[in-house]
């Protein structure tokens, strides 16, 4: 009578043991299966919203603030840089203006990226320095490092860095300058700078494209506001960035310093020739990753 008690206690205890080992494991295996689902449920929500709006031909509301609208232009055009296999585009947004700044391999490649911005909603105009032509030193998300840049591109991104600019900011930074100040030099000017230059460096002096909008009249507005589009604290760095850059440009080119000083608008005439000096140490062979610009 004592062992069979003892036998039906202890295959009640098996019982016990198997229903509690099994239910974990269930609840286990459970857990990643509503995850899965909760993951399908919410890209199928997203889908049917776009569906909706598109059968509805509804856009998103254009009336949001510039924030807003830079990071819907950010989402929009993210899959087209990974089908490109271009480096991130940086974005910035000024009166619903979008302001473009990064490097492209083709013509093409721009025009399709600016073209997808300017069909955003609440985008009204679109200033692209998108710079075409990936160059030595400029780099694509699937590759490795282009051919080394030459000793006057690396002075201009060590003259950034100085200024405050992260590393991996710096020829964003520096086209960016490059880029707004070249718009405000007349052609011929800018024709005899860019025959003192490496191609590398001529490269960054791309104007910009427009559409929908005006050039901005104020070009140091249109300096700070373009370093402010590529750099992190881009607003307190950008003056001292904008120096910098200027100033070491001025000395690559001395022998048209002056003929750039008499051309250029009176408030950039100032800025071109007080430039402020590089951080001491700062140029070609200075500062860590030089080599890797």
């Amino acid at each position: 009578m004592r062992r069979r008690t003892v036998a039906v206690a202890l295959g009640a205890l098996s019982a016990a043991c198997v229903a509690w080992f099994g239910r974990r494991r269930l609840v286990q295996r459970a857990r990643p299966f509503a995850e899965r689902c909760r993951r399908v449920a919410r890209r199928s929500t997203g889908r049917l919203r776009g569906l909706g709006y598109r059968l509805r031909r509804a856009r998103p509301d254009p009336d949001v603030p510039d924030l807003v609208l830079a990071d819907r232009i950010r989402s929009t055009i993210g899959p087209l840089e990974r089908r490109l296999d271009v480096p991130r585009v940086h974005v910035m947004v000024e009166n619903h203006t979008a302001l473009l700044h990064g490097e492209v391999a083709s013509v093409d490649d721009a025009r399709a990226i600016e073209e997808a911005v300017s069909r955003v909603s609440g985008v009204a105009g679109v200033e692209s320095y998108l710079h075409v032509g990936l160059t030595r030193g400029d780099t694509r998300p699937s590759g490795g490092r282009h051919e080394q840049a030459s000793p006057a591109r690396r002075r201009l991104v060590e003259a950034a860095r100085a200024a405050g600019v992260p590393d991996d900011h710096a020829v964003a930074a520096v086209r960016a300058v490059l880029a707004t100040f070249a718009e405000r030099v007349p052609t011929d000017e800018l024709d005899h700078v860019l025959a003192h230059l490496p191609e590398d460096v001529r490269s960054m002096l791309e104007r910009p494209r427009r559409s929908g909008m005006p050039r901005r009249h104020d070009p140091r507005a249109a300096l700070l506001g373009a370093v402010a589009a590529v750099t992190p604290r881009g607003e307190e760095v950008a003056p001292a960035v904008v120096a910098a850059v200027l100033g070491e440009l001025r000395r690559l080119v001395p022998e048209e310093a002056a003929d750039l000083a008499a051309v250029l608008p009176g408030e950039l005439r100032r800025w071109w020739e007080e430039a402020a000096e590089p951080a001491r140490g700062a140029g070609p062979e200075t500062g860590a990753g030089s080599d890797a610009l």
